[in-house]
């Protein structure tokens, strides 16, 4: 789930991506034709292979599909009846709108671009309607029915239909080698759904669409079958990764179709120019299906900007909504009056990378590093920061302190002198690309407690993004990279999403073995199921017991039906995870917006877009 600074939100809040399983599979099976149901045909490969975030070669023209200036006088309404709303939601680019990959996508397009079956509530715990009316749950909650909106267009006028759904979760699953890690260009799908054989499709090892659970009976209908029964389920059908895209437009041209001249979406807002690095502008969609609930004509996102300056235009008027920093509004007294936040959205953690030195493949040093973090000195650098006693937040409805980590230098120093490394602590190299205050605070508080050697690397974030998933050669340090996480704040997307089984068997490999796994996933000449089998044999063979353990703890709690014992085996799963101590927590955070006094309907929730452009609008309307 990628990282974001010139702030990339991608790997400021948002490596924070909400994460998805690593399943890093490629496969050259041809896409077989499955069904053919109005638009629900199989997507060609063409379509899918094309459109990631990888697919560099797609840079927005600038160019509008309306003669008006971004005045807020298009986009549905009697014109000039509707405001624009200058706002800063990433200060980094986004230089794709595709929500089937890991991107910045992931902050705009399900905001307002383009829309899945639900929508989060205002307290972002249930969900309500969106291009599905309504669904109905079998007894057994196994199937999800879904009646898709009637009357519901696209914006060139097209009805939306369950095959446009099941032919946009078909691409997103499909099996390009996209499915890799959480850098930008990986698939977007989130496991912790739990659709009937899906990730059996993405590894390859199934090869027939035919056997798995999404399916559209007829242009008003579509099913969906769990492997087993998902509280958590519509929750995360909200997630970017399911809102529904255009198959005709998709097909005609796999890049192009996210270019504003070719855009064609079911969204509140349809994007009329875009400059990857410094602005994307959106008009009031009116063939939405809730057009008239829309109060604002124009959206006006500032992009590639730097936090100085939209503190600037924010005061003088120029901006109405500004994503902030904790530590700004933590020396901004007035800034701080026009905030709201989402507390406990994201974790701040260390993750040990392959190679280096040894010591870092033992699991008590792993766990002495750990509890040996004064996270109070950490949170207390910023704004609305809290101690990251764990990696899943504490506002995750069941949460434990079962799983909480103590700072407790004798307990960690106890743990040293039993691996033999009390007096002879290799050094620690942390790798990051923003120098931020509390790396140095890290540096000193483990010289403190511990006595070692502390090495902060700041790289370019091209490098960082390239490097962290590569063993580290040089062997006389351990090696460490610093990233942040968020997700929807359910214990299924924190242990099965987020941090789940396979990225932490992976990172419990050997180099070798990480790289004998990559050449499988990469090999030409194997099919999905082979590349699947042999990947899962390394996985499953190769990687630590402990890592092993959290797999299997993971598997039975998502196959566990009693609600309490289900929680019962994640709140043990995250447990397990915390003792082995790849991933080391560090601080909660929250997500902050400045508002302007005279703008409403910023309704602030747990996930990458953050608010609905939808709801915003003038005060006192």
């Amino acid at each position: 789930m990628g990282e974001a600074g010139d702030r990339n939100r991608l790997q400021t809040v948002g490596e924070e991506a909400w994460i998805w399983k690593v399943m890093a599979v490629a496969s050259n099976r041809p896409f077989t034709t499955t069904r053919d149901q109005g638009r629900g045909a199989s997507p060609s490969r063409r379509a899918v292979l094309g459109s990631g975030t990888a697919g560099a070669g797609l840079l927005a023209t600038g160019c509008s599909i309306f003669d008006e200036d971004a005045t807020g006088d298009s986009g549905g309404g009697e014109e000039g009846d509707r405001p624009t709303m200058r706002i800063v939601q990433t200060s980094g680019s986004v230089e794709t709108l595709d929500p089937h990959y890991v991107g910045n996508a992931m902050i705009i397009v399900p905001a307002g671009l383009l829309e899945g079956l639900v929508f989060q509530d205002e307290t972002a715990t249930d969900v309500v309607p969106a291009a599905a009316e309504s669904w109905e749950v079998s007894e057994d909650e196994l199937t999800y029915t879904f009646t898709m909106r009637e009357g519901a267009t696209w914006s060139n006028g097209d009805p939306v239909v369950a095959g446009d759904a099941e032919w946009s979760f078909q691409r997103l699953l499909d099996p390009t080698g996209a499915g890799g890690n959480y850098a930008s260009g990986a698939s977007s799908y989130l496991p912790g759904l739990g659709i009937k054989g899906a990730l059996d499709y993405q590894s390859g090892a199934l090869s027939e669409w035919d056997e798995v659970g999404i399916s559209a009976p007829d242009d008003s209908t579509l099913v969906i079958e769990l492997e087993s029964p998902n509280p958590d389920f519509l929750l995360l059908m909200s997630h970017y990764s399911m809102v529904l895209v255009h198959p005709p437009s998709v097909e005609e041209d796999q890049q192009g179709w996210q270019q504003p001249e070719n855009w064609v979406g079911n969204g509140a807002f349809v994007p009329v120019s875009w400059e990857p690095n410094s602005a994307l502008v959106m008009d009031a969609n009116p063939e939405y299906w809730d057009a008239d609930a829309v109060e604002v004509g124009r959206i006006d996102m500032r992009l590639g900007s730097d936090a100085p300056t939209n503190v600037l235009a924010f005061r003088g008027g120029d901006l109405e909504i500004i994503t902030v920093s904790g530590s700004t509004v933590q020396t901004d007294a007035d800034l701080k009056e026009s905030v709201v936040q989402v507390d406990g959205y994201g974790t701040t953690y260390l993750q040990a990378m392959w190679g280096g030195h040894r010591a870092i493949e033992d699991p008590r040093v792993r766990r002495a590093l750990s509890m040996a973090v004064d996270r109070d000195a950490l949170a207390d650098l910023s704004e609305g920061r809290q101690p990251g006693t764990a990696l899943i937040p504490d506002v995750v409805p069941g949460w434990s302190d079962e799983f909480a980590v103590p700072f407790d230098v004798d307990g960690a120093k106890e743990l040293l002198e039993e691996a033999g490394l009390l007096d002879d602590m290799p050094g620690v190299r942390i790798q990051y690309n923003f120098d931020e205050p509390w790396l140095e605070v890290l540096r000193e508080v483990w010289i403190d407690a511990l006595g070692i050697d502390v090495n902060i690397e700041i790289l370019e974030s091209g490098v960082h993004s390239d490097t962290r998933w590569e063993p580290h050669d040089d062997d006389s340090v351990m090696s460490f990279y610093a990233g942040t996480f968020s997700g929807l704040p359910t214990l299924n997307n924190w242990i099965y999403n987020i941090f789940g089984y396979d990225y932490v068997r992976q990172f419990s490999l050997s180099a070798d073995d990480w790289a004998e796994l990559q050449a499988v996933q990469n090999d030409d000449s194997l099919d999905g199921p082979e590349i699947a089998a042999r990947a899962e044999e390394i996985l499953s063979t190769r990687s630590s017991d402990e890592a092993q353990e959290f797999a299997g703890l993971v598997d039975e709690a998502v196959s566990t039906l009693d609600e309490t014992e289900r929680e019962a085996k994640f709140v043990q799963a995250a447990k397990v995870r915390e003792d082995i101590a790849q991933t080391i927590p560090l601080t909660w955070n929250p997500q902050l917006w400045a508002v302007a006094d005279d703008v409403e309907g910023v309704q602030p929730r747990p996930s990458p877009e953050g608010y609905y452009y939808k709801y915003l609008r003038p005060s006192g309307d």
